[in-house]
């Protein structure tokens, strides 16, 4: 049962309370039911009241519409030109920040970090370590990505995967590729 039907089998509940009859027998109930006194029975209908102004919205809204689905990510010529390289070493979201920040009026979804990681690993770029960490393998070395050791603040240790421009640039050389390696699944 959806909301407005169970707002209108409220209301019928109302209306016949308030006219004195058992809504699940149909029976009229006795005059010395509690359900007959002039106050229970004004409450009731007031309720009645509340309760079609409700269903009245409830019909009057406009239809609600789907949140229009973001579409596939892409990246056409002139905005692939407009690419920045990080000088120095960054890390992967950087690197899909900037995918982001040029492909920002495609109204696409947002490229994610993990799609680039993803593709290097399928790529045999990197790997994942025996505690599930992604480091990166010696063909992901050979174009300039560096796996660094690092420890959080709570002592945990985890790998920290940086980018040199040669890397970056051999992203954005696949993007599409990455792009399609993500939706191909």
């Amino acid at each position: 049962m959806n909301e407005i039907d169970k707002l209108r089998r409220a209301k019928l509940y109302m209306d016949k309370l308030s006219n004195g009859v058992d809504p699940n027998s149909g029976m009229r109930v006795h005059e010395d039911d509690i359900v007959r006194d002039s106050r229970v029975i004004a409450c009731f209908e007031y309720i009645s009241r509340v309760l079609e102004w409700e269903i009245e919205s409830f019909e009057n809204r406009p239809a609600a519409s789907e949140k229009p689905r973001r579409r596939r990510v892409f990246i056409n010529d002139d905005q692939f030109s407009q690419l920045q390289l990080n000088y120095g070493e960054c890390k992967v979201s950087d690197i899909a920040n900037e995918i982001n920040r040029v492909i920002a009026d495609n109204g696409t979804k947002k490229m994610q970090a993990a799609w680039i990681n993803d593709w290097l690993e399928s790529i045999g770029m990197m790997t994942k370590n025996a505690d599930g960490n992604r480091v990166v393998t010696s063909t992901g070395e050979d174009i300039g990505i560096s796996s660094h050791l690092k420890t959080s603040q709570r002592g945990t240790e985890y790998y920290l995967n940086l980018y040199s421009v040669q890397a970056q640039s051999f992203v954005y050389d696949n993007l599409r590729a990455i792009i399609d390696h993500h939706y191909g699944r």
